[in-house]
């Protein structure tokens, strides 16, 4: 027998219902904006794009602009602060397990729009992290805004890699003031001492030797960069534990010693910044470090 809803039944019934519709709406209004690639998981939507197709973009370099955002539009990474508005990336798809790389290899010159991939897939993929950092924590997906600004030759590249090259060096100048201490802080090994310490001939670390070192890192900013735990511990001469220029730099210490730098980028994350993305291509950085212990293994 049909019974009658009471009222406040049927509020939740038409709640509910309302509720089911604008969902279906919104997904229906999602499918329409943005397409599905179900090869690779994506979404991306096309704000503008170029009519001409490119027959080929094997081995081509193109400078591209991207932001990344969270699911309320909050970016925390752009290419125009974050490399120097010169991210140039090699369309060879050649990465097959990046998401990214193949969703912008469908794009032309000229083409920008919106990529939507899911949030740890996303920062597995292109900041090399197991754990999702705590803005996009509660995100299913990051948001990439792109534009594909313009295709460079190789000689176009390297003319930009020049330029920043060149700015990296007045950068470190300025910073130091003028050139008459610039040649006198300037190691034979390619690095910049801010304070020389005393007796810094004789080396007294020896590949092999276990280390404790304290360190800290910042931009020339002075803006903070990273720091190490209070005594960290590694092997002296083992490849890539710490940055080149600080390893150059241990041998020259006596225990107990600190030392302030300058490392160019050469000796630091060099020309293609470091990998998370935090220190940008080109970049100079200001280091403390001091030698705190050694062992011999």
């Amino acid at each position: 027998m049909f019974q009658k809803l009471r009222p406040f039944k049927t509020g939740l019934f038409l709640g509910i219902l309302i509720m089911v519709l604008f969902l279906i709406a919104c997904k229906s209004n999602f499918s329409r904006t943005y397409s599905f690639d179900k090869n690779d998981g994506y979404y991306y939507h096309l704000i503008s794009y170029e009519t001409n197709e490119n027959p080929s973009k094997y081995d081509r370099l193109f400078k591209v602009y991207l932001s990344f955002s969270n699911q309320n539009d909050s970016i925390f990474w752009d290419s125009y602060n974050n490399y120097k508005n010169s991210f140039v990336m090699k369309m060879d798809s050649s990465d097959k397990a990046n998401a990214l790389q193949k969703a912008l290899y469908r794009f032309n010159s000229n083409d920008s729009g919106a990529i939507l991939i899911r949030t740890k897939t996303f920062f597995s993929q292109q900041f090399n992290v197991k754990d999702v950092p705590f803005f996009s924590k509660q995100d299913s997906i990051v948001k990439i805004n792109f534009k594909i600004k313009e295709e460079l030759s190789e000689q176009e590249f390297l003319n930009m890699q020049q330029e920043l090259l060149r700015k990296e060096y007045i950068q470190i100048h300025h910073f130091l003031g003028n050139t008459y201490d610039e040649d006198k802080g300037l190691d034979s090994l390619g690095f910049y001492w801010l304070g020389t310490p005393k007796q810094i001939d004789s080396a007294t670390v020896k590949i092999g030797n276990i280390v404790s070192i304290h360190y800290e890192g910042n931009f020339l900013n002075g803006r903070f960069l990273e720091r190490s735990p209070e005594h960290f511990d590694f092997i002296y001469g083992t490849p890539d534990q710490i940055l080149k220029g600080l390893n150059y730099v241990i041998p020259r210490l006596k225990i107990g010693q600190t030392a302030k730098i300058i490392l160019p980028s050469r000796l630091a994350f060099g020309e293609t910044g470091s990998a998370n993305g935090t220190v940008p291509p080109f970049t100079p950085l200001q280091y403390t470090i001091k030698l705190i212990d050694i062992k011999i293994k």
